[in-house]
């Protein structure tokens, strides 16, 4: 896409009863920021109804819109702005579209996510209210460069949405989830509900074809509000000046100088591979290589520790197989050493001797006896062995039973259940919680203190009878 005006022009919407706007207080902060900034602003007042008019912005912020909905042809035109090098800053808040009673998820979808209708809470890592959350599990990325935490205010999440094909022009990436005590209030389609939602995505970045979207269900992050959890909380005002940044300028291209050491093999090849493809530098070749390791990262580190395993494995392999050897070889040294008496050849021994003395000897040991008892003893120390063995793992299988026997009794602040009396507890009691925050609920306790009772009561009735 052309772009008729300068870097740094950024659009804000007003046409959708947007909640972001530069004329309230409430976002003074971010609004001084944008002018200092040297941004060049411009509203959106009727609409994405073209897309010659989008063309002239790097970027366009949608703001929650509230009780308004886009329409098919300003979702055509915005999807067709981002596809020919548009950007675009997408903002929701607690509750997504349900709540706000719009539909930026229709829009959305095309770039393969989505904002859940739900509010991000953290019962161990938050700031004053539990809906307030601090972020610190950060993917590095460009619009996350320098960014330590984050206090997420009232805030939905994000879900990146699965496809059965393949786009090699369209990339989705979560660089920031909430903690392993996050939690939220979801709405499923009919009913709000609470469950646990560990690493809960909450920031999006894609890349859509020419152009790139930034996505975050967090609104008060823009407020000049409170400033615990507003634009100067924490990194949160970085983290918005880095994603400005990333939409409105070629940052992409942007990189640092460093000193590597290349392999001269390497070197050699890739010195070739500039003149054979007229490439510019070498920094194109590597910053080529290094990309398609951080895309291909998880396949690429399961091929190396395959490689790594299998060649262990064959280490290990062999310098069985060289010991193997080793001990046979010194088994058939010592038995080299020992003679070998046949009973022929002690009656050949016997009749020399009855020669030279003229004395008669006879065979007091009788050598098949011998073989014979020798073998008797070998086997019945095999089968005590054996037996052994069985016995051996008979135990140890009792031992594992009995050992997942109790296992099955789960043990939260000294009192005992079963994952059974949680399920008959649950249906009992209409679909509730047995467990809430990490603690066991009052009405479990107390269905649980009940079956207790009943079933002593149970058991003295039949010792009586």
């Amino acid at each position: 896409m052309e772009k008729k005006g300068t870097r740094g022009t950024i659009a804000l919407d007003y046409s959708h009863n947007n909640k972001l706007i530069v004329e309230s207080s409430s976002f003074q902060d971010f609004t001084n920021f944008l002018f200092t900034s040297g941004y060049k602003l411009g509203k959106i007042q009727a609409g994405f109804d073209s897309l010659k008019k989008l063309e002239q912005y790097d970027c366009i912020i949608l703001s929650s819109p509230n009780n308004s909905k886009l329409s098919d042809k300003e979702i055509e035109v915005l999807e067709k702005y981002v596809n020919q090098g548009g950007n675009l800053l997408l903002l929701s808040s607690m509750g997504g579209d349900h709540t706000n009673r719009t539909n930026l998820n229709e829009l959305t979808k095309f770039f393969r996510f989505e904002f859940v209708s739900d509010t991000v809470e953290d019962s161990m890592n938050y700031l004053n209210l539990q809906r307030r959350p601090l972020i610190t599990n950060i993917t590095p990325h460009i619009i996350t460069d320098q960014v330590k935490k984050l206090v997420f205010s009232s805030a939905c999440s994000v879900k990146a949405l699965e496809f059965l094909e393949d786009n090699e022009d369209i990339k989705v990436e979560i660089v920031a989830n909430g903690g392993l005590n996050t939690w939220h209030r979801v709405y499923d389609g009919k009913d709000w509900f609470e469950e646990d939602s560990p690493k809960i995505p909450l920031l999006v970045v894609v890349e859509y074809y020419e152009g790139k979207v930034v996505a975050i269900g967090n609104l008060s992050m823009f407020s000049s509000l409170g400033r615990e959890y507003g634009f100067s909380a924490f990194d949160n005002n970085l983290l918005i000046a880095n994603i400005l940044k990333f939409l409105t300028s070629d940052v992409v291209s942007e990189g640092k100088v460093i000193t590597i050491n290349l392999n001269l093999d390497l070197f050699h090849w890739t010195n070739k591979v500039l003149k054979d493809q007229n490439w510019e530098n070498v920094s194109d070749v590597i910053n080529l290589a290094v990309k398609y390791f951080k895309d291909n990262y998880s396949d690429a580190i399961k091929e190396i520790k395959r490689k790594r395993e299998e060649k262990l494995a064959k280490r290990i392999a062999y310098e069985k197989a060289q010991k193997k050897i080793e001990e046979e070889s010194s088994e058939d040294k010592i038995l080299e050493m020992i003679p070998v008496r046949k009973r022929e050849d002690l009656e050949d021994i016997m009749s020399a001797l009855e020669e030279v003395t003229g004395e008669k000897y006879e065979m007091t040991i009788d050598l098949e006896e011998v073989e014979q008892k020798a073998v008797e003893e070998v086997t019945e120390e095999k089968i005590e062995v054996e037996q052994k063995a069985v016995e051996e793992v008979t135990e140890e299988k009792v031992e594992v039973e009995e050992k997942a026997v109790e296992e099955k009794f789960i043990e939260i602040s000294g009192i005992k259940f079963t994952i059974e009396e949680t399920k008959e507890f649950k249906k009992q009691s209409g679909g509730r919680h047995h467990i809430w925050h990490g603690k066991l609920t009052k009405g479990f306790k107390e269905w649980l203190e009940e079956k207790r009772k009943k079933e002593k009561i149970s058991a003295l009735m039949k010792k009586e009878n």
